[in-house]
C-alpha cells in the first residue's frame, strides 16, 4: 500500500510533474491577464522551470512569485515596446499592401517578408524574458543582447520560436494545451537556452 503513494513511484512521478506544468501554465496565464506584465511573468516562467522543475533547488510557486515581484519594474518597461508591435506591422502591412503596384512591389513577397519578421521578432522575445530572468543590463543592453543571441543562435532560436506557436495555434483549437502548454514550452526550451547561458555565466 506504501508505494502505491511513494511520491518516487512510477505512477506519481510523472503525475507530480505534471501538476507542475498545468500550475506554472496558470500562473503564467493569470499574471499575463494585464499585457503590461508579460515580460515579468514570463521572465518568471523561465526561471521557475528551470529552478522550480529541472533543478527541484526551491519551490514552484514561491519561486515565481519571487522572480515576478523582482523583475516587475524592469520587464512591464521592456514589455512596453512589444505592444505596439502588432498595431505597427498590421498598418505597415496593410499600407505596403495598397501602395505595392505603384512601387513595383510584389505583394506575395511583401506578406513574406513580414513573415519573416514577425517570425524574427519572436526569436527575439524566446532570449529576451530568459536573459531578463538571469541577467540584472539596461533595457537597450537587454534587447540588443537577446537579438544577438537570437542571431547568434538561430536554430535554437527558430526551434524555440516554432515551439511557441505551436503552443499558441494548439490553445487556439483546444482547452487542454492551455494548462500544460506554457509551463512546458518554457520547460523544454530551457533546454536549449541554459547550455548559452552556461558559457556566459562562466566568462
Amino acid at each position: 500500500m506504501r508505494k502505491g503513494f511513494n511520491p518516487e513511484s512510477l505512477i506519481w512521478k510523472p503525475l507530480g510533474h505534471l501538476g507542475d506544468l498545468v500550475m506554472l501554465s496558470l500562473l503564467w496565464t493569470v499574471f499575463c491577464l494585464p499585457l503590461m506584465t508579460l515580460g515579468p511573468a514570463s521572465a518568471a516562467l523561465y526561471d521557475a522551470a528551470v529552478h522550480g522543475m529541472r533543478r527541484g533547488d526551491e519551490p514552484l510557486i514561491s519561486r515565481f512569485l519571487e522572480v515576478f515581484k523582482r523583475e516587475l519594474r524592469e520587464g512591464a518597461l521592456a514589455t512596453l515596446p512589444w505592444l505596439a508591435v502588432p498595431p505597427a506591422l498590421f498598418f505597415g502591412l496593410d499600407g505596403l499592401l495598397r501602395l505595392a503596384p505603384s512601387l513595383a512591389l510584389y505583394p506575395w513577397a511583401v506578406l513574406g517578408s513580414a513573415v519573416l519578421l514577425c517570425f524574427f521578432l519572436l526569436c527575439v522575445q524566446c532570449w529576451l524574458w530568459p536573459v531578463l530572468s538571469r541577467f540584472a543590463m539596461p533595457l537597450g543592453a537587454l534587447h540588443a543582447t537577446a537579438a544577438r543571441l537570437a542571431f547568434g543562435h538561430i536554430l535554437r532560436s527558430a526551434a524555440m520560436a516554432i515551439l511557441w506557436v505551436a503552443v499558441l495555434w494548439t490553445g487556439l483549437h483546444w482547452v487542454f494545451p492551455l494548462f500544460v502548454g506554457p509551463g512546458l514550452a518554457a520547460l523544454l526550451c530551457s533546454f536549449l537556452i541554459e547550455p548559452v547561458f552556461q558559457k556566459y555565466e562562466e566568462k
